[in-house]
């Protein structure tokens, strides 16, 4: 199994505090999903970034980006909140730009309990948010909007649906994210969310847990109905890519063995 076949999840302030982690990549010719946060937006130089950016491409490895997601409110109905995170969004996009991605990563955002009262409010203010980062992106590379505690798949719908005539634009099912923060466990609607979203469908968040916590397990470690994705995908004739999220060196060799021994499933998704 190559490496160059998928991405691995790798926060960018971890490069910042030694090399480890970037030699090991490195090594191993894995290719990385780069997260930014606000440390590594605010407080890294851009000749740092430009660096590593260097760095990865000397090497022949295609970079993704994770967009910032902690504490930010794409579709937040305070206006002091909303403004806070779109200039946030904006700042990451200009340092995304620098690695020169495959793709990026961006939460959607959508809390049930808090925004299921309001959604029209939500919608039009995180329809704006978008497209202000798509504008900023101008085309460069494509933006992924990523689940994480919505329940049902059809506020995402409803989100992309709206952005559907913008370019570079598409769906990453964080599969971890569904059975644990968004009850997948409880609901088993896995189905729903595959019919639903699959139009959009263009990456994937690969991990495994237990249903009640999201430990960002090896593949197969966990509970999480691989099967029923794996069928789902090849129903639906959806081909994503991929980025693999362990939290250990440990759980990515697991998922690497599971993906060895699931060839016939991980030939179903695009190689990057």
């Amino acid at each position: 199994m190559s490496l160059h076949n998928f991405f691995v999840n790798l926060p960018l302030r971890y490069i910042y505090d030694g090399k480890e982690y970037l030699d090991y990549f490195l090594k191993h010719r894995i290719q990385p999903e780069l997260g930014l946060d606000w440390l590594s937006v605010e407080e890294f130089p851009k000749s740092w970034h430009l660096e590593v950016a260097d760095i990865f491409a000397k090497q022949g490895l295609k970079v993704s980006i994770h967009l910032p997601f902690l504490e930010l409110r794409p579709g937040a109905l305070d206006p002091f909140i909303l403004e806070a995170t779109r200039k946030r969004l904006l700042e990451a996009v200009d340092i995304a730009a620098v690695y020169s991605p495959v793709h990026s990563i961006a939460h959607i955002g959508y809390f049930p309990q808090e925004y299921d009262d309001f959604f029209s409010d939500w919608l039009v203010n995180s329809l704006t948010t978008w497209e202000m980062v798509l504008d900023r992106i101008n085309e460069r590379f494509p933006l992924f909007l990523e689940n994480v505690y919505e329940l049902e798949p059809e506020p995402i719908k409803d989100l992309l649906s709206h952005l559907g005539s913008i370019r570079y634009l598409g769906f990453c099912l964080d599969i971890g994210h569904w059975f644990c923060f968004g009850k997948g466990s409880e609901l088993g609607n896995l189905a729903q969310w595959l019919q639903l979203l699959g139009p959009f469908l263009k990456h994937l968040h690969l991990h495994d847990n237990d249903g009640f916590d999201d430990k960002h397990l090896g593949l197969g470690a966990g509970n999480i109905p691989f099967v029923e994705l794996f069928a789902g995908l090849e129903f639906l004739e959806i081909s994503p890519t991929y980025t693999l999220e362990p939290h250990t060196k440990e759980d990515f060799d697991i998922s690497v063995d599971f993906i060895n021994s699931h060839k016939y499933w991980f030939s179903l998704l695009s190689k990057k």
